[in-house]
């Protein structure tokens, strides 16, 4: 995490992702917010439910 906040402060980026898969999972949050929210409310209850 750290070399790519060194890297994304030097590329004067606002969005510093700690490894490229992350941006994948990024883009799925920002292109469907509503089908995001309903996988991670899954993905919640599913824990939950292991408790």
């Amino acid at each position: 995490m750290a070399d790519a906040l060194l890297k994304g402060i030097e590329e004067d980026r606002f969005l510093i992702l700690p490894h490229p898969e992350v941006a994948a999972y990024h883009q799925a949050r920002a292109g469907d917010p509503d089908r995001w929210l309903t996988g991670m409310n899954r993905i919640q209850q599913q824990w939950e439910e292991t408790r």
